[in-house]
């Protein structure tokens, strides 16, 4: 019984190494730039340099899939952090001053009820050297919701919706 409990002691360790953050090693052009955290809880798609989504170019980031993984880690490009949204999350360097799409979609099922949304989307202008959220929000429907994070403090962040508008998909879809 002790060594089983050693092996799986061992193996929670090793796997907690899986878990965690990574750092990415993007460089940051703030004159240039712009960067975006996409929060886990929905299939997100950003579609840089689009004004629909589903367009099929090989510049589109599949920037989340919803769903629960202990092995997801959380891709960062060193944008602060706001105490109000937490959870799985990956950060992308975008290019600022062209439109990004954003494409969402989820779906769920509990007890046999389910429960979906979309896809939609929404098209914004990310600014040079701002940071952006995107994740899903709800207020009677379910809608892409995108903020910019301004810093109040080193490392950290509040938020207020970004200018955005609705998006469709593409016609050669």
């Amino acid at each position: 019984m002790r060594q089983k409990i050693t092996m799986i002691t061992a193996l929670l360790a090793s796997l907690s190494g899986l878990m965690g953050e990574a750092q990415s090693s993007e460089s940051v052009d703030p004159a240039n730039s712009a960067r975006v955290r996409v929060f886990q809880e929905a299939e997100i798609t950003l579609y840089p340099g689009e004004y629909c989504y589903g367009s099929g170019s090989p510049a589109a980031i599949q920037a989340s899939t919803s769903g629960f993984s202990i092995f997801r880690t959380n891709r960062r490009v060193g944008m602060p952090v706001t105490g109000d949204i937490d959870g799985a999350y990956n950060e992308y360097v975008i290019q600022a001053g062209i439109p990004v799409t954003v494409m969402l979609q989820w779906a769920a099922e509990k007890n046999g009820v389910q429960a979906s949304c979309g896809p939609i989307g929404s098209t914004f202008y990310p600014q040079s050297g701002k940071n952006y959220d995107v994740t899903i929000g709800y207020q009677g429907n379910c809608f892409v919701q995108i903020r910019e994070l301004y810093e109040t403090s080193p490392g950290k962040a509040e938020a207020r919706p970004a200018a955005a508008g609705p998006s469709f998909a593409c016609a050669n879809k």
